[in-house]
């Protein structure tokens, strides 16, 4: 299914625009781009024992868009449209559901065109005739959580890959959850072999660009230069890490999808545009072992490197004058060299605050708000400090730009909290930002990125650094590799050593276990890096222990409860953990971690619509805690490692929202809690 939209009537400069168009307008390239990727999968795409069954084109095009593509097919392609999108999907998962074994199949779907983000791994796609008259519904668009949550239940199609090709930022006045298009709440099991893998073009709440000169989208460029391994031009981008598949190189989704965060990079930099796009992969498969392979290349087409291959292709001479990058460098040189912070002087006067701040943050749009709107609230005391409480480590910055100013901090928060701090500021733009800094055994120094541009900031996210000392600063490094390359990169770098120490802490006894685990914080990232990369065999029973001793941290429920479901890949689960998972998240602080929050949302949805079983009185209390995350979750985005909420309105109390019920702010340290199979 190929959805590429470029002209929208009823957005700025249609034919017939909306009264209200919320600022959405006409695009360029994004027909053009499924043309292509049509064009790729008619002419170029290989896979073994996967041969192109159907596939479904629909095309609004702008102009001359398609000029010089086959007259045939963009005569037989149908407009985009909602009602031809809905039939289109419709008849598309009709082909699948008819399927009997032994037959087998998969699907794949790639739009490209306006998308907005209602939540994590819930973006909207607008069909062509978006805002139509009379009704200009903003709710006639697709949804992914729709599509994804529908195919899971497919008997004889267990793996999906979704290619996303548009923005997921929120705009202000659309908030809707889309209209469904196909049954996502059926009442049979789900595949037990169900698998997905998604490309996004852009991070939560962050746009998706075009190049000015026409052509692809950054996205369709970078797609098509990594499945064919023919980039057109080279740039300064690492090569494709391949698969060796027999006589083949095979394209896996992770490898593509770190393969496409540098080519992105590379594609904005030598267009010299100050945009910031980020390629996101994510993979869910109950089979950490099976890779998702995209495409296969002859060995004499390949120019990539093949990881296991018992030869290296050799490079030529060309390649010997420009030496390959390494995968992660567009990632390591996004900002200029880190300077240390001018410590803060006591009594300072305000003049001097403003001068120190700006040689920190260099920008205005920065220093201001820091000084004058920047709280740190408690999450279990809810006492409210200014920017006097956070210790400003160092900074770095970009090459700065009239349009857009890009910032790195480190800072440590001076005062102690049981649960954690909330980081909260206004910007010149009177939009309010907020993110969570989990408290730890130790003091723990948390890093701050934000993109400004026009004095607001379309970027704000919070992760561990790599500073910290111990295992801290080591989990923090390999997530640094899963933000620059890809999942399975990243659980790579957990070294044996970290691993080693977590697994012998938590299975010493309670005293020990306090004496020695001093991150439990850094545990859960830990957990939540192999959760992402189906490591379970490396994961132990990490989760549930913390869970069980660490009452502050709710993340821990939520992987644990997770795992889980993964590992009995669609047998019963232990009738207590459903119950138990909904009771102590009840009590407890909503998820620190983006994935956290994400996986709960999920979690908790399903335990409502009975896609996991449980009593009734375990449903009705799901239901409140439903409310309570989908409150939150208007807000929430996914770029940091830590949970960002942005755009909230002055009413809305984060602290009370995201901290635990007011009967459960001061956990006991001494309190512990039974999981399940404990």
């Amino acid at each position: 299914m190929i959805i590429g939209v470029s002209r929208y009537d009823h957005l700025n400069a249609g034919s017939a625009p909306a009264p209200e168009t919320y600022g959405l307008g006409q695009l360029s390239v994004s027909a053009l781009t499924a043309y292509r990727f049509f064009e790729w999968l008619q002419t170029a795409y290989t896979l073994q024992d996967w041969p192109v069954a159907r596939v479904r084109l629909l095309m609004s095009p702008q102009g001359a868009e398609l000029s010089g593509c086959d007259p045939a097919i963009c005569a037989h392609a149908p407009e985009a449209t909602f009602d031809n999108c809905r039939r289109a999907v419709e008849n598309w998962y009709a082909d699948m559901e008819d399927l009997r074994a032994p037959a087998a199949g998969r699907s794949l779907f790639l739009f490209s065109g306006h998308g907005m983000e209602r939540r994590q791994n819930d973006m909207l796609m607008l069909p062509a005739d978006y805002l139509k008259a009379p009704g200009r519904l903003i709710s006639n668009a697709i949804s992914t959580r729709n599509l994804s949550d529908a195919l899971s239940y497919l008997t004889c199609v267990s793996t999906h890959v979704l290619l996303l090709d548009g923005c997921r930022n929120d705009i202000d006045g659309l908030r809707t959850d889309g209209t469904g298009i196909l049954n996502d709440n059926q009442p049979i099991a789900v595949n037990p072999l169900f698998e997905k893998g998604t490309l996004y073009a852009t991070a939560s709440g962050l746009r998706a660009y075009s190049p000015k000169s026409g052509g692809l989208s950054l996205f369709g460029r970078a797609l098509l230069d990594g499945l064919s391994n023919k980039p057109d031009p080279k740039l300064d981008e690492a090569p494709i890490e391949l698969i060796q598949k027999r006589q083949r190189s095979a394209v896996e989704i992770n490898k593509l999808g770190s393969y496409m965060k540098g080519r992105v990079a590379a594609l904005i930099k030598a267009a010299n545009e100050s945009v910031v796009q980020i390629v996101r992969s994510e993979v869910a498969s109950p089979d950490p072992d099976r890779p998702i392979e995209l495409a296969e290349l002859t060995k004499e087409a390949s120019i990539g490197f093949a990881p296991g291959s018992s030869k290296r292709p050799q490079p030529t001479f060309a390649d010997q004058e420009q030496p390959r990058p390494a995968p992660d460098a567009w990632f390591r040189e996004r900002y200029q060299p880190e300077r240390i912070a001018v410590p803060a002087i006591p009594g300072a006067s305000r003049q001097e605050h403003i001068d120190r701040f700006h040689a920190i943050f260099g920008s205005e749009a920065v220093t201001f708000p820091w000084l004058d709107k920047l709280r740190i609230i408690g999450l279990s005391t809810h006492q409210v400090f200014d920017h006097q409480v956070v210790k400003v480590l160092s900074s770095a910055q970009t090459a700065a730009t009239s349009e857009l100013h890009r910032l790195q901090i480190s800072f440590r928060v001076a005062v102690p909290d049981p649960i954690g701090h909330l980081i909260v500021i206004e910007n010149q733009r009177q939009r309010r930002f907020c993110s969570v800094l989990p408290s730890d055994v130790d003091e723990r120094t948390f890093q701050l990125e934000m993109d400004v541009e026009d004095r607001d900031y379309f970027n704000f996210s919070i992760y561990l650094s790599p500073q910290n000392d111990g295992p801290a600063g080591r989990i923090a490094a390999a997530w640094d590799q899963l933000r620059a390359r890809d999942v399975i990169t990243a659980a790579g770098r957990l070294k044996s050593d970290v691993e080693s120490e977590l697994t012998n802490a938590f299975k010493d006894g309670e005293e020990a276990l306090r004496l020695k685990l001093r991150s439990p914080l850094a545990a859960t990232v830990a957990t939540v890096l192999l959760l992402k990369g189906n490591q379970f065999e490396r994961m132990y029973d990490w989760a549930r222990n913390l869970a069980n001793w660490f009452p502050a941290m709710p993340d821990s429920v939520v992987l644990w409860t997770e795992q889980c479901r993964r590992m009995t890949a669609g047998r019963a689960l232990d009738p207590e953990l459903i119950p138990w998972f909904v009771r102590e998240l009840s009590r407890r602080s909503l998820p620190f971690t983006a994935d956290g929050f994400g996986l709960a949302i999920d979690l908790v949805s399903d335990v409502v619509r009975g896609r996991l079983g449980t009593d009734e009185a375990t449903r009705s209390a799901a239901r409140a805690l439903a409310n309570r995350l989908e409150a939150a979750a208007l807000y929430f985005r996914d770029t940091g490692l830590f949970c960002t909420f942005a755009g909230f309105p002055a009413e809305w109390k984060p602290e009370l929202n995201l901290g635990p019920p007011e009967q459960s702010r001061f956990p006991d340290p001494k309190s512990r809690v039974r999981a399940p199979n404990e």
